[in-house]
């Protein structure tokens, strides 16, 4: 495996080599695309001179990626013909689009980097090629369906989304410093290292 200078307790969720970074001036192939427990690194391998290249890596860490109430700044929208995946972290955004704006691609990823964004590894898949597919031609095909027959059928139940855990203040019990976390979680007070479940 590749270095991705991942810092202790980090480890790799998902990786796709696939991906375009999208910025106002088109779009630029990157050489991997990696989501971690704690950051979305961004792979790119450039010229260096005549005959050598250089690997950059570019680290976005996901906290940065919270709005003020612990939610994910992430959207995926549609440019042109294709899916684009947005991030909004603190000081830039982040424009990703998968091969052939692919729209399951980059729907399953702008949940896996939701998830763990807030702590919640269990709901994050295997990368698979072939539900993204899936999901693009049923895409494609809820148009054509309702342009045949005037319309797009029996309105479908929305999925449930799954419920995020949430972001609570306390005074610590200990010293009365506010802590701050996820409801139910075990927290140690920064200030006098006693635990308490918030």
């Amino acid at each position: 495996m590749k270095s991705y200078n991942l810092d202790r307790g980090e480890f790799v969720v998902l990786q796709r080599s696939d991906v375009s970074l999208v910025s106002e001036e088109g779009r630029n192939p990157l050489d991997e695309v990696v989501l971690t427990n704690k950051s979305l690194v961004l792979v790119v391998t450039v010229p260096d001179g005549a005959f050598r290249t250089a690997r950059y890596l570019k680290r976005l860490p996901l906290e940065q990626a919270l709005d003020d109430l612990g939610v994910p700044r992430t959207a995926v929208t549609k440019v042109d013909n294709g899916y684009v995946l947005n991030v909004a972290f603190s000081d830039e955004t982040v424009s990703l689009c998968f091969a052939g704006g692919s729209a399951g691609a980059a729907r399953r990823w702008e949940q896996a980097i939701s998830s763990a964004a807030v702590g919640d590894l269990d709901g994050i898949g295997a990368d698979d090629e072939t539900g993204d597919m899936l999901g693009d031609l049923l895409e494609e095909t809820k148009g054509t369906f309702g342009a045949l027959f005037g319309g797009t059928g029996q309105p479908r139940k929305k999925a449930e989304l799954p419920k995020r855990p949430m972001t609570v203040t306390k005074r610590c019990v200990g010293c009365h410093a506010p802590i701050v976390g996820r409801k139910g979680t075990v927290v140690t007070c920064s200030y006098c290292d006693t635990k308490q479940t918030l």
